[in-house]
């Protein structure tokens, strides 16, 4: 009653009992009972008071934490969450108005704790949570890839994404391990001592890297110097490498129509002139108007895009007629745009960057595993064959454009046109000879990977083990005679290849949802193979982390970009990665853990 402690004696409480409140000596027997009694009562309030405080202050803590989830989720600022508290104080008097308990509601609402300063705090809290599981999945997990690019923010500093690749459960994470700041050099020494401290920092496992896939940039693939050989050594063991495949298609397109780049230069010259300067850009959006045109203006050039050319070239003969009406009124000498040759040119090069943006658009996105984006590869160089009989043949059934230019024609110089002729075959095969130079090292891999669809038919002499050795895999032969002996097996991915069928098919006819992903059903069916077979599985689940491109890091530095922008510069690197991974994560913070009272991370500094 009076919340001092003594020794567990009878001695000791008869002795503080007589020194401390000899006052109820003097009380009656019933006097005592009901001043103890009443004590108690106030013991006990006071005790759940001090619960329901401790209960309030968790919750509220909690709402903390989900509020600065949100704002990092969404990129939003920091300093948002004040403006969010006075949105929810404002509309609580009406939300709740009909409320016995109104004045309560919102007064809790008042004291959530979501300044600047504390969404920061928390931000922070729930980047190291998800690090934390990060980590654990990796470590827990047979092998993971990791891909690498490297970009610069707009304090040009250097940034160097590192992401993983790894199987949790029935499904394949890409996760951000480290958004790193490289130093004022870049060379393939730099990166790898960067890469090698922010692994071992974030404690993962560096052995169990199976495959890296890079930008290809000379820092990363140089022979003696470059990052792949130097981490190589690091590793201990070989290590699957891929120059980025989205890359190496942009490189193998930039090759084969270097023949076109004036028919660009002249393209962009004239959008430059009619978007660069606002009066003429109102000018000719004021004409399309006029012609009810189905377009509002003309899209500018970017060589960083990859898709823009195709899109530039599109929009630029979708609006031919007004570009040279606008530049015969303003006194633009642009004989270009009359010149039936450089016409033809134009058509037959918009027309085959269309088919090239198409084979962008289908090797870029998440959970593209190397089996598939070769599928596209291949498909892509058949189709060039199939372009190039088109154009000998003179039908133009896959250059719509060129076609309608040359429908519309009356009278065109049959000379001109046969030399317009051995150009373009000319550019269709340099483009196949750049796809089967460059795709090379795709192609030595192109069997294996077809392991992880096809274990049931796969040739065991067909199959490149040795970048698996170091995973000991001395009975891997004795196990795929047995798992391909057995029908049960058998049946299991005859059964996966008819559900990756139907997926593809709604992938196509655009009814798939976005969280079903073909690679995430085949590790579903390998985790279903009884441990017999854990050779078989070890290699299928390697397979299955390999990154098909640095995608992933493209995404990821764009988001990057929207969260340090010019107007939030001042972001510290730990902040600025911490609200990246919390935007790109498919990971859950732990909240309830974090806003624990018994948790002393949890507690507002």
């Amino acid at each position: 009653m009076c919340f001092e402690s003594v020794v567990c004696r009878t001695s000791s409480v008869k002795c503080h009992y007589e020194s401390n409140h000899s006052w109820l000596l003097g009380k009656s027997e019933d006097e005592q009972k009901e001043h103890i009694s009443r004590e108690l009562k106030k013991a006990i309030s006071q005790s759940s008071s001090f619960v329901n405080f401790v209960k309030s202050s968790s919750n509220l803590v909690a709402a903390s934490f989900e509020v600065s989830k949100i704002i990092a989720k969404h990129g939003k600022p920091l300093s948002d969450g004040d403006y969010i508290k006075e949105a929810m104080l404002e509309c609580a008097s009406y939300l709740f108005e009909d409320f016995q308990n109104k004045d309560k509601v919102i007064q809790r609402i008042n004291d959530l704790p979501i300044s600047r300063n504390t969404v920061k705090a928390r931000v922070m809290k729930l980047h190291g949570n998800i690090q934390d599981q990060v980590k654990k999945d990796i470590n827990a997990c047979q092998a993971y890839s990791i891909c690498l690019d490297e970009s610069t923010d707009v304090t040009s500093s250097a940034r160097l994404a590192i992401i993983a690749k790894y199987s949790k459960g029935n499904e394949i994470h890409e996760e951000l391990i480290k958004l790193a700041t490289l130093p004022t050099t870049t060379t393939g020494a730099d990166i790898c001592q960067t890469v090698v401290t922010e692994l071992r920092n974030a404690g993962v496992d560096i052995k169990k890297i199976v495959s890296i896939t890079t930008d290809g940039a000379p820092s990363m693939t140089g022979k003696d110097t470059g990052f792949v050989i130097l981490f190589t050594g690091h590793v201990g063991h070989p290590l699957i490498t891929f120059h980025c495949i989205v890359h190496q298609q942009a490189l193998c397109s930039k090759n084969g129509l270097k023949e076109l780049e004036d028919i660009m230069k002249c393209v962009t010259k004239t959008v430059n002139f009619i978007t660069a300067c606002a009066l003429n850009k109102r000018k000719f959006e004021q004409l399309l108007n006029e012609v009810q045109s189905s377009y509002s203006g003309l899209l500018m050039y970017n060589n960083v895009r990859w898709l823009s050319r195709g899109h530039v070239l599109e929009r630029f003969v979708e609006c031919l007629n007004e570009i040279r009406i606008f530049m015969d009124d303003n006194k633009q000498n642009c004989s270009e745009l009359t010149n039936v040759d450089w016409l033809i040119r134009l058509m037959f090069f918009t027309d085959f960057s269309s088919h090239l943006n198409e084979l962008y658009t289908k090797l870029q996105g998440f959970g593209k595993s190397v089996d598939q984006a070769f599928d596209v590869l291949t498909a892509f160089e058949k189709k060039l064959k199939i372009y190039k009989r088109d154009i000998e043949k003179e039908e133009f059934k896959y250059f719509n454009r060129l076609k309608k230019f040359y429908d519309d024609l009356k009278v065109h110089d049959t000379a001109g046109k046969d030399f317009q002729k051995r150009l373009f075959l000319e550019i269709i095969d340099t483009t196949a000879e750049q796809f089967s130079l460059r795709f090379e090292q795709f192609r030595k891999f192109e069997y294996t990977s077809k392991f992880i669809k096809y274990p049931d038919t796969v040739d065991f002499e067909t199959l490149d083990l040795t970048m698996f050795s170091w995973m000991g895999l001395h009975d891997f032969e004795m196990q795929l005679v047995e798992f391909q002996s057995s029908a049960i097996w058998r049946q299991k991915f005859i059964d996966l290849r008819i559900r990756l069928e139907l997926i593809e098919r709604e992938r196509l006819n655009g009814s798939l949802e976005p969280q079903i992903l073909a690679e995430n059903e085949i590790l579903q069916v390998w985790n279903d193979q009884p441990k017999t077979f854990n050779s078989l599985i070890k290699v299928a689940t390697s397979i299955l982390s390999i990154f098909s491109s640095t995608y992933s890091c493209e995404s990821l530095f764009s988001t990057m970009n929207y969260i340090k922008s010019d107007a939030r510069s001042c972001l510290t690197d730990e902040l600025r990665a911490a609200c990246v991974t919390l935007k790109n994560t498919r990971y859950t913070p732990d909240i309830k853990l974090l806003s624990s009272p018994h948790n002393s991370r949890s507690r507002t500094e």
